[in-house]
């Protein structure tokens, strides 16, 4: 069975890179339904090239209190959506318009890659996994109606094959029959219960159709069971930010990648989401940890600007340029 379910996962997660264009290569691995834009997150390797070149320049003690202000600590971030005394500070949270969000949602980012490289094993003999090779080979090939009726005969042949019900997700869902889709991956979960990655296939198609309660709470069944899965806390924390758990969303894409891309990726869901100043927040925090990226003091003079903190968006300002003039001289 994990032999299968592996070759299931290779194909699913094949089939969808000829569906969706990728900005960084992958590898083989589980059928992954976070390759869509909004589905992206930073990389905790991505650094501005301006800090590398600074890395080995001597430190100098810098001649305004904003840049050694951002490195203290900040207050961490007010959970947005709960009750008691916090309710003040989330009724503050300014919110952009449409038209500002898309200012700040420059950050770079590129999206979870999956770094097993595991084989499809080959199916063994009988007439449901004939079947169910016949059907992954076309699928393979993006002859959808004939995998279709492969798959449809592994499964009335094997009434517990949770690999061909899987499958049939997958080709239901690039077909675009979403329901069908649903119906058949979460079929696959109810016979295999502790499979991590039939739970996120059907946690994340879930979080697609707008059921983000059901997605999250088979996206964090899916965790459970394989906690070090990058894709399924990316995809949680997705799930949770549409739900206004911010907090939660942002341990889980810390939990996905890192501190540094958790921050990142946090204060690009709540830029989108038009909470600029918690955005801040976040960005001051990243910035402390890769306190010579221009990346960041580039969002975060824009933001300064827009949110009121004229003098801190121009200390900013100042700032960004200075590294940008010690990294062409250093060139």
């Amino acid at each position: 069975m994990l032999k299968r379910t592996l070759a299931s996962s290779f194909l699913g997660f094949a089939l969808l890179l000829g569906a969706v264009q990728h900005r960084s290569g992958v590898t083989a691995g589980a059928f992954d339904w976070s390759a869509l834009p909004v589905e992206e997150s930073v990389s905790s390797t991505e650094v501005d090239t301006t800090e590398t070149q600074m890395a080995d320049a001597p430190k100098k003690k810098s001649g305004t209190g904003f840049m050694r202000a951002l490195g203290a600590p900040f207050r961490a971030i007010s959970k947005l959506f709960g009750g008691g005394g916090k309710k003040n500070e989330q009724q503050q949270a300014r919110r952009m318009s449409a038209q500002d969000a898309k200012k700040f949602e420059s950050i770079k980012v590129s999206r979870i890659k999956d770094a097993r490289t595991e084989e499809p094993a080959a199916p063994t003999a009988g007439p449901a996994n004939n079947h169910l090779q016949r059907g992954q080979e076309l699928l393979m090939t993006g002859d959808l109606n004939g995998a279709i009726a492969e798959l449809s005969n592994a499964a009335s042949s094997d009434s517990q094959s949770a690999e061909a019900r899987n499958l049939l997700g997958v080709a239901y869902e690039n077909k675009g029959l979403r329901q069908r889709a649903l119906e058949f991956f979460k079929a696959a979960v109810h016979i295999d219960k502790d499979n991590a990655q039939y739970l996120n296939n059907y946690g994340f198609l879930l979080y697609k159709n707008g059921n983000m309660e059901e997605a999250i709470k088979q996206l964090k069944r899916a965790a459970k069971y394989s906690p070090d899965d990058a894709r399924i806390w990316n995809n949680l924390a997705l799930a949770q930010c549409q739900r206004g758990k911010f907090d939660d969303a942002y341990e889980s894409f810390v939990r996905a990648n890192g501190e540094y891309a958790g921050r990142m990726n946090i204060a690009t869901q709540l830029l989108r989401w038009g909470y600029a100043k918690d955005a801040i927040k976040h960005l001051e925090k990243a910035q402390a940890i890769h306190p010579n990226s221009t990346e960041i003091l580039t969002e975060l003079a824009g933001l300064y600007e827009m949110t009121g903190r004229h003098s801190d968006a121009e200390n900013t300002r100042r700032s960004l340029v200075a590294l940008k003039t010690f990294a062409e001289a250093s060139k």
